[in-house]
Formats: structure tokens, C-alpha cells, sequence
């Protein structure tokens, strides 16, 4: 079957134009400004005023973004899913199996949090708070779930508890990194105990999680 003809010039989607990277950069400026605020502070204390004022812009700037702070808080929570999930996912091209997946996914979150506190703090802040930023999130960890019981490595009754119980353990595990309290090999410990409570033999579950995590 022949591959359709390439789109003539004048049919071609147009670059970018200077004023569309330029509101693309300043856009990106006020959902960095408003992640800084969100690994300070609760979300509920955000205005959306002071984000543009994190972000050096006027007040009048921002309203052509963002109409509320509920808007710039969604935006903020869609970027940090998105941008990690999706690097997670490429690092995972290769990996079949789903058990496995699901290990490079929970250790690399609480890897990112003990590098990073502050994007850490944003996310556990605002996990709770967006729900497209859940979503998002979801969606990576569902595909996870749903192979490793087709193939019969997990066992569970339950879809939403399994994915409540890997959500809820691997924003636990990050907590515990930012207040200092993870122990070492953190990451290790809570992916095994996470495969074990999804149907996983201890012996099984120590080899998938002790696995080197993807570069």
C-alpha cells in the first residue's frame, strides 16, 4: 500500500511565529513560578496574583493565561504528570513486563523525590488537589496493572484498590524522603513490599525490585 503524498507547502502547518514562543515562554514562566509557590506552600494559601508576581509579571499578564487559580494549579499538576510519566515510559520502551514496569515507575518517583525536594513537595501537594493531574497519573500505572495480570504476575480483586494502594505507597514513600525519615535502599523496599501486596512471592518480588533502573 502506497504511503499517501506529503502536504504541499501552503498546506503545512506554519512555524511558530516570534509573539507565539514568546506567550509559549511567558505561559511556561507562570506555571514555574506557581510550582515554586506550590513547594512553599499549600495550595489553598495560593492567590493567583502572587503567581504572577513570583513570575515578574503584571497582574494584568497573567488573566491572559489563567483566569483562576484553580486554572494555573491544573496546568501546573497536567506539566510535572505529564513531563515524568512520559520520560518514564520512554525509559520503559523496552521493558514487556508489566510487574517490572510498575517497579521502574514507583522507584524512580521516590528516586526524583530524594533528588529533588522541591518538585517533590509540589507534587504531593497538589496530587490531592488536581484531578487531571491523578488522571494522568492513573492512566501510566493502569497499563502497568492490567499486564501484570494478564500475565498472571499479579493477583488482585479489585482495579481501583490495586491502583489506590500503588498511588497512595509511592506518594507515601516520597513524604517520607522529604521529611528525612526514608530508610536506605527506600526505594527497593517499598517497590518489593507494593509487588507483594499485588500477588507477588517475596522471592519474585525482591528480584524484580532490586533490577538496575533504566538510563
Amino acid at each position: 500500500m502506497m504511503l499517501p503524498p506529503l502536504p504541499l507547502p501552503d498546506t503545512a502547518t506554519p512555524p511558530l511565529t516570534r509573539g507565539h514562543k514568546k506567550r509559549e515562554r511567558t505561559r511556561r514562566g507562570l506555571v514555574d513560578a506557581a510550582l515554586r509557590l506550590v513547594a512553599r506552600k499549600e495550595v489553598g494559601e495560593i492567590a493567583l496574583l502572587e503567581v504572577a508576581t513570583e513570575a515578574a509579571v503584571s497582574n494584568g499578564t497573567i488573566y491572559n493565561y489563567f483566569r483562576t487559580r484553580e486554572e494555573v494549579l491544573e496546568a501546573v499538576g497536567i506539566a510535572m504528570a505529564a513531563e515524568f510519566s512520559d520520560a518514564i515510559s520512554v525509559l520503559n520502551a523496552d521493558v514487556s513486563c508489566g510487574a517490572q514496569r510498575l517497579s521502574i515507575g514507583v522507584r524512580m518517583f521516590i528516586c526524583r523525590a530524594a533528588a529533588d525536594h522541591q518538585w517533590a513537595n509540589a507534587l504531593l501537594r497538589i496530587i490531592h488537589f488536581d484531578q487531571a493531574m491523578r488522571s494522568r497519573l492513573a492512566t501510566h500505572v493502569l497499563g502497568d496493572l492490567r499486564e501484570g495480570l494478564r500475565a498472571g504476575t499479579f493477583s488482585y480483586e479489585d482495579e481501583g484498590v490495586a491502583l489506590d494502594l500503588v498511588l497512595s505507597c509511592t506518594t507515601g514513600a516520597m513524604r517520607s524522603v522529604v521529611e528525612g525519615r526514608a530508610v536506605e535502599g527506600h526505594d527497593v523496599r517499598v517497590t518489593k513490599m507494593v509487588l507483594q501486596a499485588l500477588g507477588v512471592s517475596l522471592a519474585k518480588a525482591s528480584k524484580i525490585a532490586a533490577k538496575p533502573l533504566p538510563v
